[in-house]
Formats: C-alpha cells, structure tokens, sequence
C-alpha cells in the first residue's frame, strides 16, 4: 500500500494528465477500485452462490454413465427447479439422500434398473463432501483401470430411476428432491 501511495502522491501531486482532464483524481482511484472490486466477485473469484460450493467443477467432474433418458429428465427438473451447472439435479437428489435414513438411502441405490446397457459418459461436477459421504456408503472410486466410476454411475442411475419411477407413479418427490434448498456444500 505504501508503494501505491507514493505512486499516487508522484503521479497526481502536480498537474497531470487526470486533472488536465478535470477528473478528481481520488474520484478516478474510487472508481477503478468499485471496477476490480465488481470484476472480481462478477467473475467467482470472490465466492459462490446458490448454494454451490467453491469447489472447481473441472476437478471435480466425473465420467458418470447415464441413458440419455436419465439426461433429459435431469434437465428438465434442472430447467424448472434448479437451474445451474449441468449436473445439479442429481447434486439436489445426492444432497437429499445424505439427509435420509441407511434404509431409504439402500432401498433407493438397490433401485431395480430401467436400463442395462446404453450409456453415455456424462462429465458431472460432484462436490468433496459427496464423495465423502458416497465413501462412507461403500461407494468409492475404484483404482482399476476403466472401472473407476462405475459404482458411482450404477447409483447416479439408480436414483434418477427411483425418481423417474416415482413420478410415473403419481408420487413425484420433485419438491422434496429439488425445492427444499439443502446447504450442506456451502
């Protein structure tokens, strides 16, 4: 700060280009401190929002398979609840489990599966304390080769399953899964 000040006292002491152009030259360093200031929180750089954590969505984004049934659902409920990254349906349904009971949390990830076969790699962020959690359940990223995110896509499509079949149904749980504004990656 003190090299900002002398630079200051140097530059603006006498006439210069600033006042020539009868721009206060306090009212000029005021101003480009609100530009930086607006450009820095406007870019991430000074947190997050929406109840996302500061985690980086590169880093943190996994191959999970998916049928493109379970892509257009997620994107849908993403467009009318929840809008944000791609992936943040199945974030809200994650965070939504690690609120429920072992035994819901089992029932749904034993969820009977609508499809075998057809799935894309889908590059979603998932937030540390997910994983965490997923962890905690038995859910790991495995360490041999091409099977690494298997477990974590086989329960990605379960529950969108369970979703997906509960709505059918007539038992949508989108308020439950999608409205209530859970904090736990904040």
């Amino acid at each position: 700060i003190s090299l900002f000040t002398v630079s200051f006292n140097y530059h603006f002491s006498s006439n210069s280009t600033i006042m020539v152009l009868g721009i206060d030259p306090l009212a000029a360093v005021v101003a480009l401190v609100a530009i930086v200031a607006a450009i820095f929180f406007l870019s991430g750089a000074g947190g997050s929002s929406g109840g996302e954590s500061s985690a980086t969505p590169d880093v943190n984004s996994y191959p999970i398979e998916l049928r493109p049934e379970h892509v257009k659902y997620m994107k849908e409920k993403e467009e009318e609840w929840c809008s944000g990254t791609f992936g943040k349906g199945l974030r809200c349904i994650f965070d939504f489990l690690r609120e429920e009971s072992d035994e819901s949390v089992e029932t749904i990830f034993a969820e009977k599966p609508k499809y075998t076969e057809g799935f894309e790699p889908n590059m979603i962020f998932v937030h540390p304390p997910q994983l965490d959690w997923f962890a905690e359940k038995g859910i790991k990223i495995s360490t041999e080769k091409g099977e690494e995110y298997k477990e974590l896509s086989r329960v990605s499509r379960a529950c969108f399953d369970w979703a997906m079949r509960q709505e059918a149904e007539g038992n949508s749980q989108d308020k439950t899964l999608f409205e209530e504004m859970r904090c736990l990656n904040c």
